[in-house]
């Protein structure tokens, strides 16, 4: 188990130089480097870290680690003086924040734990993420010796990319949603934590009980970085779904998609979707077909309708009034052709740029865009910054209010509807029926898309059309992407080529 600190930091230094006063314990090396860690490596399973300047550090999870843990902290904010705090605590919200100070604000390297007693601490919260996944064997079986990357050739690529970015605005990664620029000393450093953890194949796979995602260090990994991972010695393919979250949204319009909870007198037009408590799902309870469960086999025989999904709620009903009235209109038709073919980014970057003068960089921003008018709350809409959702409003009325309604009394409730659907059907429906037809098939999922190598592209890529297309109702577009260094070649080179522009 290794810890990921700043290379220039002399811990064993800087404790001779200023000795603790810790009264109860005995101050461990180890703990002072896993508060440090944990700052570095938190990002990198969640992402939206990386915008915040300070990393959360949540007092329970660190307790259970190190129980005199204030006077750790206390030691290096006050006598070490090597991190800082924002000092902003909102009970059951948001837990203290830290960050490193400048001088420390530099490329990682990795350093083994020594302190055996400790070890053992850090591994039960290990040991207890591999019981999440213990029922999905047919998926990590696939992270063995033989997936590997070639950690010389993405540390190189990473020194480079660094060098271009770094002090550069114009080159550094921006989010439209957040209008932040992505650090690229924290790209750095978190991409070499998750090459260096496959290299040294010390691999995190995690089932998580909110929306089901299968977590792992390919899904942790910046897309650039995947083109150096190989099974096997052989490169893979990921096929995407286009357009995911559109594509998967198409089911909320169907009318086999909602059932009739209530038949009083003066709701007799009214469509509902009911949510229970928080638990895994099984594909009886989850999912049914036609009123009947799924066949023993897991294969869809015609439509989904996913009516009792396992979603945390408060609120027991989201009613639909007279919405579904307009589910079979041309709108509808519009909006599922523009997504099955999948254009429809495409489609909506034209119209933000003929009714908004927008201008996208990249297809990522467009995306973000798209994700904005889907996931925001719905009072954003009054907002200056709310133009792309107004813009799609105005396109697709109906449309928009099916998802305004389903958001009306928690603003995640699509987002993590859509992603308990995609979770269901890529892990437990599309790779559970490959491993069995194809057991000799390396598959990782991402998501949306699952990879694989050369030899079972076509037979995937065959299963997913099938299975999404009787799951959905609409065929998917499928986009195949080979993994291969040549991609983080044009990525580099294309980095240089904008900064001989500007220069």
């Amino acid at each position: 188990m290794r810890l990921y600190i700043p290379e220039n930091l002399d811990i064993d230094q800087l404790i001779y130089d200023n000795p603790p006063n810790f009264k109860k314990y005995k101050c461990k090396r180890d703990k002072l480097l896993y508060i440090i860690h944990l700052i570095n490596a938190l990002p990198l399973y969640n992402k939206d870290l990386l915008f915040e300047g300070f990393v959360p550090l949540n007092s329970t999870l660190l307790q259970d680690k190190i129980s005199n843990y204030k006077e750790y902290i206390n030691y290096l904010l006050y006598d070490l003086k090597i991190i800082e705090t924002d000092g902003q605590y909102i009970p059951g919200f948001k837990s203290i924040g830290y960050r490193l100070i400048d001088e420390y604000n530099k490329p990682i390297i990795s350093k083994a734990v020594k302190d055996f007693t400790f070890y053992r601490k850090l591994k039960v919260e290990r040991n207890n993420r591999s019981l999440s996944v213990k029922h999905l064997d047919y998926l990590t079986k696939w992270f063995n010796d033989k997936l590997e990357i070639d950690i010389d050739y993405v540390n190189e690529f990473l020194k480079e990319e660094f060098i271009l970015k770094n002090n550069n605005e114009q080159l550094m990664d921006y989010d439209r949603s957040r209008k932040k620029f992505k650090e690229p000393i924290s790209q750095l450093n978190h991409a070499k934590i998750s090459a260096e953890k496959i290299s040294r194949e010390e691999y995190y796979l995690l089932h998580d009980d909110n929306v089901y995602r299968f977590h792992s260090n390919l899904t942790n990994m910046r897309s650039v970085i995947r083109n150096a991972v190989t099974y096997d010695g052989q490169k893979l393919i990921s096929i995407d779904i286009k357009n995911s979250q559109p594509y998967l949204s198409t089911i909320l319009l169907s009318r086999s998609f909602w059932i009739e909870q209530k038949n009083e007198p003066n709701k007799q037009n009214s469509l509902s979707i009911s949510f229970d408590e928080p638990k895994i799902p099984t594909f009886q309870s989850f999912s049914k077909i036609n009123n009947k469960p799924y066949k023993n086999n897991r294969k869809i025989d015609k439509g989904l309708n996913i009516s009792h999904i396992k979603i945390q709620d408060k609120d027991s009903y989201i009613m639909l009034g007279d919405i579904d009235k307009a589910l079979m209109n041309n709108e509808f038709s519009q909006y599922i052709d523009l997504v099955v073919s999948g254009t429809l980014y495409e489609f909506l970057e034209q119209q933000f740029s003929q009714r908004l003068g927008e201008t996208f960089a990249n297809r990522k921003e467009v995306k973000t865009a798209v994700f904005q008018v889907l996931f925001t709350d719905n009072r954003f809409l009054g907002q200056e910054d709310a133009k792309p959702k107004k813009v799609f409003k105005k396109i697709f009325p109906h449309v928009y209010e099916v998802f305004r309604q389903i958001k009306s009394k928690d603003k995640s409730l699509l987002p993590r509807l859509l992603q308990s659907i995609e979770s269901y059907l890529i892990i437990d429906v599309i790779a559970k029926r490959i491993s069995e037809e194809y057991p000799d098939a390396p598959i990782y999922t991402i998501h949306d898309s699952i990879s694989t190598t050369e030899e079972y592209v076509d037979a995937v890529e065959e299963i997913m059309k099938d299975e999404l297309s009787k799951a959905i109702g609409h065929a998917p577009s499928l986009e195949p992407e080979i993994w291969c260094k040549s991609n983080i070649v044009n990525h580099i080179e294309s980095l240089k080529e904008k900064a001989k522009v500007l220069a």
